[in-house]
């Protein structure tokens, strides 16, 4: 595992929009929720849609095209939206200081 500095500051977020980011040629969504950094596979596991453009519902984030959700905190797909199915996150770093995010891939 590699740690990654993103173009993101924590202080550039806002709670519960989702921003997108690519590292190593993967898409990432990054989401402020409840005062911490999530970073989740950026692509929706069902039909490819761009999690970024999606909407925190809770403590899901909804998928813009087929309204698949997935929890913030865990990636794992709502039971409510079986069409799809749970996605990978990833561990973020803040620097104290600084605010300057990184992700660990």
């Amino acid at each position: 595992m590699a740690l990654y500095r993103l173009n993101l500051n924590k202080r550039s977020l806002t709670e519960d929009h989702p921003s997108g980011a690519e590292v190593q040629g993967k898409m990432l969504a990054i989401v402020l929720h409840k005062g911490k950094v999530y970073a989740m596979n950026g692509i929706c596991m069902h039909a490819g849609g761009p999690l970024d453009k999606g909407r925190v519902e809770g403590d899901k984030l909804v998928c813009p095209w087929h309204g698949g959700a997935f929890f913030i905190e865990t990636g794992k797909a709502d039971p409510k939206t079986p069409w799809v199915h749970d996605i990978k996150t990833y561990r973020m770093v803040e620097d104290a200081k600084t605010g300057e995010l990184s992700v660990e891939l």
